[in-house]
């Protein structure tokens, strides 16, 4: 008797193999994508933005002022009667990698006020009253932790914002003395020209 030889197995579908090759390139395609869009935001981020030019930059430290004293305000306090200081320097805001070309500066305005409180209650009051007022002016508003046991203002925690200017506003404790501060940050920006006089 003869045996009929079983028939050679089929070779397996190709088609998987295909697919999971492709699978794995569009997979790849869109990493080297995401890594050059990181990239470009993050040398961006260190060119530090657009340059602003002086008449732009001047609007930038009429709004930071502003927007720090409107918010003094709302405590029914007058913003000129505690203006502690205005800075045009940090130390964070710095040319270090040379991005800049010749007449770029970098600046980083900020105000602060120093309304006196006449209790703890007082100036949680005030900081309950920044936060309903910024709520309501549909800006995401966040708590800013107290400073730990033993550091200035310890206990006394504050409250912070950021306006549609992209100007960052707080009350909290001063760094140094736990004096309550209310601060206006314009941010680092570049300008044309150096560091101006802030009347």
């Amino acid at each position: 008797m003869t045996t009929t030889p079983a028939p050679a197995p089929y070779p397996s579908d190709p088609a998987p193999r295909h697919r999971g090759r492709l699978v794995a390139l569009i997979a790849g395609g869109a990493v080297l994508v995401l890594l050059f869009a990181a990239l470009a935001q993050g040398c961006q981020s260190l060119a530090g933005g657009p340059v602003m030019s002086e008449t732009e930059f001047r609007e930038h430290l009429r709004h930071t002022q502003e927007a720090g004293a409107n918010a003094v305000r709302l405590l029914g306090i007058d913003p000129d009667s505690v203006v502690d200081h205005k800075d045009m320097s940090d130390a964070s805001c710095k040319d270090d990698l040379g991005m800049d070309g010749d007449g770029v500066s970098r600046d980083q305005p900020s105000v602060a006020w120093t309304p006196d409180f006449a209790s703890d209650a007082a100036y949680t009051a005030a900081v309950g009253t920044l936060r309903k007022e910024w709520s309501a002016r549909g800006l995401t508003v966040e708590d800013v932790p107290a400073p730990a046991p033993g550091r200035p203002g310890a206990g006394m925690p504050g409250v912070r914002t950021t306006d549609d200017r992209g100007i960052e506003l707080s009350l909290r404790p001063g760094w140094y003395d736990g004096e309550p501060t209310l601060t206006a940050d314009g941010g680092c920006v570049r300008h044309e020209g150096y560091l101006v006089d802030w009347e």
